[in-house]
Parts: C-alpha cells; sequence; structure tokens
C-alpha cells in the first residue's frame, strides 16, 4: 500500500539559552504593529508557504471554464477616449451595460510588497491598499510614480490610481511612457441593433511574448503589415482560422488584425474562439532548437513515473516514486520512496533493473553530480515539537520563562498568552552524498533544516533550501554552507547547465512564479506572471531546463488543471508541452517543493 504524502518542514533553531523578558517585550511590540499594519490592508486569502504546506490542506482549485461564448467586435465598435482626463476616470455605460476598458500596448506588473497603497494622486490620499501578488494594468509614469488601473472584480468598475514604481514588478518597456503620452484604452459598445455586449466574463484576452510581433491586414504572412505590437501587451481575441494557427485581435488603440497564435500566450481555450478567416500561408515554424533529449517526471507525489523524448514522443511508464533525476549520460534514473524499503532508488531509463540503494527516512530530491558517480539527496533525521512564535520556533518551558514563568504577559499593546501561538511539529533534515562505486555515504556540510538539493552541472556547488531561502554548500570537502538569496517565500532552485543562473520560485501573494537570479543570488527577474483576468490563483512551479539551457520545462495550472508547459528562458514563448502525448495523464502539484520533472540527454 502506497504512504501517503504529507510536505516537508522546516526547523528553527533553538538556542539552550532563553530570551529575556524585555527582548520578549519588543518583540511583541513589533508583532502587534505588524498586526496592526496588515489589518489596514484589504482582507485576502494567502496560502501557507509551500514547506509547511501538506496536499491536504491546500484548497482545490476550481477548474476555469475557458469554453465560452464570444461576440466578434467590428472595427467600428471600436473608439478611442484620446483624453488623459477620460482616461483617468472610471468607463461609463452605454445602453445599460458595462464597457470593457483594457490597456493596449501598456505594461503591466504585480505588487511586489506585502501590500501597497493605491493613491488618487501622487503622494496623495489612499483610495485602498492592494495586497501582494494584485495585478494591474500601467497606463502612465511621472517619475517614480505610476499611474495603474486595478480591477478588484469582474462585476465591478475598474479603479484608476497612483502607485509608487519601486512597490511594482513591471513586465514591459517603462521607456515607452511619458507624462504627455496619454493611453488610450478602447471601449467596446453594442453592435447596432444588439442589446448584447463583450462582458468581462466572456471576454478572452491574451499577451504578446515577442519583443516585437507584425499586426497584419489578414491571416497570412503575404496580407499587409498594418501595425506592430510589443512584448507584454494585452490584446482582445476575437476570432481564429479553422486550424487556429491565426488569431484575429483587437489592441487598445483602435486597431484590429491578425497575428500568429503560436506568439500569444492565453490562459484560455482558442478553440472557443470563432472562425473568423482563412489562412492564406501557414505559420513559420518554431525552432526546435531543445527538442532533444529526454525527459521524466512524476504524476505527483508518490505516484507514477514516466518517460518521454523531448520532441514528445515514445511516452513510457518507468516506476513509480519521488522526484525523478536524470543521470548525466541519460541512461538512468534516481528516485525515492517512503514505504518499504523506503530510501533511494535507481532504475534504468529503458524501465529495467530497479533497484534499491540505500535506506534513509523520508528521502527527497535526488541530484546528480556532473560526473555521474554520485547522488546527492535529502533526507529526514528526526522532528521537533515547538510553539512557532514571531521570535522563532521554542518549547513551553522556554516561552514560560521568558514571560517570567507565567503563560501570559502584559504588554502596552495587549495581553499575550502561550496559548495565542500555535503548536507545531518541524522536520529536521540534511543532505547525504552517496557514492555509488562503493555504496559509502557522507553527510554535505549544511545546517539542520536543509533540503530540495540540486547539484551544479557545471562545479561542485549544490543550492539548497533552508528557512531563510537559498544557500549552497559542496558536494566534495568540508567547507561551511554560504546563504545566497535570503527570503523565506523562495521554494527549490535549480542551476542552469553553464551553472551562470539560478532558476527557482517564489510566492507572490496567492500565487507562485517563476524567477531567474544570477548564480551568486544577484539579479533577480521574475519569468511568469498571472494573467489579468482570473477566478483562482495561477501558478507556475518546479521548473527545469533543457541540456541546451535554452527551454524551461514548468508546472503550471494556468488552463485549469495542472500541466506541463515549456517556455524560452527569458519567459517568452510559454506553450504546452507535449499535449497530445500527456493528454490521458493527470498531473497534480501538491505544493510540498516536489520537482515534477527532470530534462536530461
Amino acid at each position: 500500500m502506497q504512504t501517503s504524502v504529507t510536505a516537508r518542514g522546516r526547523i528553527y533553531f533553538l538556542p539552550n539559552r532563553s530570551i529575556g523578558a524585555a527582548c520578549i517585550l519588543c518583540l511583541i511590540a513589533l508583532l502587534a504593529l505588524t498586526l496592526t499594519a496588515c489589518n489596514s490592508a484589504e482582507d485576502s486569502p494567502q496560502p501557507q508557504a509551500a514547506p509547511f504546506a501538506t496536499p491536504e490542506t491546500l484548497p482545490t482549485l476550481p477548474v476555469r471554464n475557458t469554453r465560452q461564448a464570444v461576440q466578434r467586435v467590428q472595427a467600428s465598435e471600436l473608439t478611442a477616449t484620446p483624453t488623459r482626463a477620460a482616461t483617468r476616470s472610471a468607463e461609463s455605460t452605454t445602453q445599460g451595460a458595462r464597457a470593457t476598458a483594457v490597456s493596449g500596448r501598456l505594461p503591466s506588473g504585480y505588487v511586489q510588497a506585502s501590500s501597497a497603497p493605491l493613491l488618487d494622486a501622487p503622494g496623495g490620499a489612499i483610495q485602498r491598499s492592494l495586497p501582494a501578488g494584485t495585478r494591474v494594468g500601467i497606463l502612465d509614469r511621472e517619475g517614480g510614480w505610476l499611474h495603474v488601473r486595478f480591477l478588484a472584480d469582474q462585476d465591478e468598475e475598474p479603479t484608476t490610481g497612483w502607485m509608487q514604481l519601486s512597490q511594482l514588478v513591471v513586465f514591459g518597456d517603462l521607456d515607452k511612457l511619458s507624462a504627455d503620452t496619454a493611453p488610450t484604452p478602447i471601449e467596446v459598445t453594442p453592435t447596432p441593433g444588439s442589446t448584447e455586449l463583450i462582458e468581462s466574463e466572456s471576454t478572452i484576452t491574451a499577451l504578446v511574448l515577442p519583443r516585437r510581433l507584425n499586426l497584419r491586414a489578414g491571416p497570412g504572412t503575404d496580407t499587409r503589415v498594418i501595425g506592430s505590437l510589443s512584448s507584454g501587451e494585452e490584446v482582445y481575441l476575437l476570432g481564429r482560422t479553422e486550424n487556429s494557427t491565426w488569431l484575429e485581435i483587437a489592441t487598445g488603440q483602435s486597431e484590429q488584425g491578425w497575428v500568429a497564435a503560436r506568439y500569444l500566450e492565453t490562459s484560455a481555450d482558442i478553440e472557443s474562439l470563432p472562425i473568423t478567416g482563412v489562412a492564406s500561408t501557414i505559420v513559420p515554424a518554431a525552432q526546435s532548437a531543445s527538442a532533444e533529449g529526454k525527459i521524466v517526471f512524476q504524476t505527483r507525489n508518490g505516484g507514477d513515473i514516466y518517460i518521454i523524448g523531448a520532441n514528445g514522443t515514445g511516452l513510457r511508464r518507468l516506476t513509480r516514486g519521488f522526484d525523478p533525476a536524470l543521470s548525466p549520460d541519460g541512461k538512468q534514473v534516481a528516485f525515492t520512496r517512503w514505504d518499504e524499503p523506503r530510501g533511494l532508488w535507481l532504475i534504468d531509463a529503458d524501465g529495467t533493473g530497479e533497484r534499491h540503494l540505500h535506506t534513509a527516512n523520508k528521502p527527497r530530491s535526488p541530484t546528480w553530480t556532473p560526473d555521474g558517480s554520485a547522488i546527492v539527496f535529502e533526507r529526514s533525521t528526526g522532528t521537533i515539537n515547538c510553539i512557532s512564535t514571531p521570535f522563532g520556533c521554542r518549547s513551553r518551558e522556554e516561552l514560560r520563562d521568558s514571560f517570567g514563568g507565567q503563560d501570559c504577559i502584559d504588554t502596552p499593546f495587549g495581553r499575550f498568552c502561550i496559548s495565542d501561538f500555535p503548536a507545531v511539529t518541524r522536520s529536521l533534515g540534511g543532505l547525504l552524498r552517496y557514492n555509488l562505486g562503493d555504496g559509502s555515504v557522507r553527510d554535505l556540510p549544511t545546517g539542520n533544516d536543509a533540503s530540495s538539493p540540486s547539484h551544479d552541472p557545471s562545479s561542485d556547488r549544490v543550492v539548497f533550501l533552508e528557512r531563510e531561502g537559498l544557500a549552497f554548500t559542496r558536494s566534495s570537502g568540508n567547507e561551511p554552507p554560504q546563504p545566497l538569496v535570503k527570503l523565506s517565500t523562495l521554494g527549490p532552485a535549480i542551476y542552469s547547465p553553464d551553472g551562470q543562473f539560478l532558476y527557482t520560485t517564489r510566492r507572490s501573494g496567492d500565487h507562485w512564479d517563476i524567477w531567474r537570479h544570477n548564480a551568486d543570488g544577484s539579479g533577480e527577474f521574475a519569468l511568469t506572471a498571472p494573467p489579468g483576468i482570473r477566478d483562482a490563483p495561477v501558478h507556475s512551479v518546479a521548473p527545469t531546463l533543457s541540456p541546451d539551457g535554452k527551454t524551461i520545462l514548468f508546472s503550471t495550472n494556468r488552463r485549469g488543471s495542472w500541466e506541463l508547459w515549456q517556455m524560452n528562458t527569458d519567459g517568452s514563448r510559454a506553450r504546452p508541452f507535449a499535449p497530445a502525448a500527456l493528454s490521458g495523464i493527470e498531473i497534480k502539484y501538491d505544493f510540498a517543493n516536489e520537482r515534477m520533472a527532470d530534462w536530461g540527454r
């Protein structure tokens, strides 16, 4: 019988000395001030950090109904609003129906601070606070201030206001904005003789992926170029060709035309669009630089493990277990199991020769050394029960000593008791190196909260996740570990094949995205972002890179259910991976820092 899966925990170091009452008072005061500040923001449900989440406690994500009726908008129905005053006011209703506005050729972004105020003017009064992860459209820029549009709910009118640039992660080219350039949103009005109108519930939008994309008069490369679109621009999808290779779109600048479908990213099903044209030429073939090698993936933690060619052929089930990892030569797959005989396992890439290598408690995340002679993996060394507080995970006795021998303490901010803080169980863990030649093992120099190791393919560095963020150690020698990125909202990371970059996941508000860092932890850059209109959290998680370093394979629920997708390493050209071959396989991500797939030679 398969062992049930729970997520990995993290542990806080427990010093032997107690904290003085004065220090406790200061920390509790800080906690009270923090809670006060948080209460001023809008109430917004926040997911637990991945290391603490379990499959049983995560909410079920509703499936997006993307097959909605779409009414085609004629060019005469698109009217520009050229004045700045009109742009900064709420859209009016027409014949009792609400008009829908989009930002057109303008950048977008989302809140990266814990919360950020939306002001009525630069430095003005606060209209509302936007929680982390909130998506906004950027209308204009004045110095360090951005004029933005925010849609709180599909049944409400958009709100416009001003936000500080430093509080947003921006996708797009801000150099195109200036105080003298007024944005021109589009307003969709009813067709003459009809009372129907495209509402936000049935509107399908998409984001432009390339830096520059031609807008054509018809569905073919032999038609006239009538304009161009920029990366990050949001457009309406109006129709398609029969084979869905060309899409008819409308922009925010009263333009309507055709673009190649593969250069747009959308969470909707484009097959639901009406057929509004016939393609005169085919879309140029996409580059296939990364269509070589093999990919192993798991359906879920402890579930089935499959192998498939990077070109989408040769799908085959191998076994079951956790976190499959291909050997550098592509001939073997390492994985782990929690049921007996638990530990580190190996199987040949052709599905033969499955064998148990080493017994370990709750092992996870095997990763190969570059020469294929050893495997580094995580395993649990025990657990500890403690009480989670803002100043560390403490035993009840330690807290009582800090409270002067009492269960409660009175402060200028109110009365705090030990029972106010949750009792939790934290896992102790470390990294182990297993040598395939002689079966010997060695503990790597890390703290006792190390998890999710990933070996640098170009050196002996091993990046891993700890309580405070990302750090690295070495698979040879006894050098102490070094911190890389101190941020508690990070997930596991992997190195690029040349060792120059780290790709990781990061929680922003209610969702997870994929980010890139330099190998030393600097130069953070967001590669994914949630769509502007969504009815559930949209996540992009668990990245792995192609052997040539040009493509990222990752897991996402952007179309309602979990799928494997791929994109370029700059975040462009996001598209499903082998949708036909994987159509009958159900994939689930449990937010337990799992490695869903590995791409090798």
